[in-house]
């Protein structure tokens, strides 16, 4: 009866241990692919445009105001094309790089009225940026 009793108790404790790595090996997997995600979302965010949660209305025909630090940062989207930025008369190409642009014209303390020029089909053609004085 004892060796019995010993074989029973070996199997229940590795059947024990078996659960045990498969419910480890689970977590690590889950754990991975939350992670993965993140990431993900990170990369995909990291671009973002910074005007999305600072962009103030002003009281004035409720047109849009940005800062000039927000003009820069919407130069950014240039680069990837898809529209034009004109700041005070200036033109910004579309595909541009903004690391090779005189970015001298922009004052980052002052605010610029925004107007959108959109095609036929809606989409925006370029912004103009006119420095509120």
């Amino acid at each position: 009866m004892l060796l019995r009793e010993q074989t029973i108790s070996m199997l229940e404790l590795a059947a024990g241990v078996a659960i045990f790595l498969a419910a480890s090996l689970y977590a690590f997997h889950i754990q991975t692919a939350i992670d993965g995600g993140l990431t993900a979302a990170g990369r995909m965010t990291q671009d973002q445009h910074a005007g999305i949660n600072t962009v103030e209305m002003t009281k004035e025909n409720m047109k849009l105001s940005y800062r000039g630090s927000e003009v820069l940062f919407t130069l950014r989207e240039v680069q990837a094309g898809g529209f034009h930025i004109f700041v005070d008369g200036r033109e910004f190409r579309s595909g541009s790089n903004p690391e090779e642009l005189d970015l001298s014209i922009i004052d980052t303390n002052a605010r610029y009225k925004t107007e959108y020029i959109r095609g036929t089909d809606g989409e925006v053609e370029s912004i103009q940026f006119v420095k509120e004085r």
